[in-house]
């Protein structure tokens, strides 16, 4: 049976094709060439998942740094809060203080008031009557000494002077006289100093010696 011309061209082109085809195979096994495998997912560490971590723990930071703000501003309130409650406290505390102060104030005053009525009350008794002399010095004097009473009760005493040696913490030195007497010993009292307590009230005016050696061995001979 005789095989038509394009029939053997057909085959021809199937027996080339087959050849080539196990050409390749031993080609591929010489080079060491391996069969293209499926493409692993990109590891974690890649740029964009780096970027993601980055923007996650901005968040994070952020949330945090808006927690701790908070925080803060509530401090400061309960803080200021505090301090305003302190500063009215104190306020009412001063003014309690001052309204204290001024009614013990008062208080002294009405009870030194009270002690002095009495001496009030003779001093107008002895302005009325109109008895013998001698009788009505000796009544002023009674009402002197009662008044000096009452300041004593209170606190008040006079400062000693004519003898004793110049102090410039309760006297005042208004004149300066030669005399036999010690330097700086008080000669007389122009005007009586007081004590309240152991504050100076007043200071004595006094006259103070001034040491004269002359006068001294006048003093002696006589």
């Amino acid at each position: 049976m005789a095989i038509k011309e394009e029939d053997k061209i057909t085959i021809d082109q199937e027996n080339t094709e087959q050849e080539t085809e196990e050409n390749k195979e031993p080609m591929g096994e010489q080079s060491g060439e391996e069969a293209p495998t499926q493409k692993d997912s990109p590891p974690d560490d890649t740029p964009e998942a780096n970027k993601q971590e980055d923007q996650e723990q901005d968040q994070t930071d952020i949330r945090s740094l808006e927690a701790q703000l908070e925080e803060a501003k509530k401090e400061k309130e309960e803080y200021l809060q505090s301090y305003l409650r302190l500063r009215a406290d104190f306020d009412n505390f001063r003014r309690r203080s001052r309204e204290e102060l001024a009614q013990a104030a008062r208080q002294g005053k009405e009870e030194l008031i009270q002690a002095l009525l009495p001496v009030l009350d003779n001093w107008e008794r002895a302005l009325e009557t109109a008895g013998e002399l001698d009788k009505w010095r000796k009544g002023v004097e009674m009402i002197f000494q009662q008044l000096k009473t009452v300041l004593a009760e209170e606190g008040l005493s006079p400062i000693p002077t004519v003898g004793e040696t110049f102090n410039p913490q309760f006297h005042e030195a208004v004149l300066r006289e030669p005399s036999a007497q010690p330097e700086d010993t008080i000669l007389e009292e122009l005007t009586k100093g007081y004590l309240f307590g152991e504050k100076t009230l007043r200071p004595s005016k006094v006259k103070v010696a001034a040491h004269d050696p002359d006068l001294a061995s006048e003093k002696e001979i006589e």
